[in-house]
């Protein structure tokens, strides 16, 4: 379950650094602690992760929404 990958790894701000995330389950872990306000972008991006875990929805789409979340935020690197 947690070895899900996304096609490509996404770098993001954390608070004393920048970190990769790789897999779907490091996606639900920092959104855990989303370090931004917690809007519409941050909502669809949770959802299609734990979509993906379920087998739901694409690795790919719970990237891409991971990312917009993240770019909106402006937690991308």
């Amino acid at each position: 379950m947690s070895e899900i990958r996304f096609p490509s790894p996404v770098r993001v701000l954390s608070p004393n650094s920048s970190l990769i995330v790789s897999t779907v389950w490091e996606a639900v872990e920092y959104l855990k602690r989303w370090p931004s306000k917690r809007g519409r972008d941050y909502r669809v991006a949770r959802q299609h992760c734990l979509d993906a875990l379920d087998g739901l929805r694409s690795p790919r789409a719970a990237q891409a929404s991971f990312a917009t979340a993240a770019k909106a935020a402006g937690l991308l690197v």
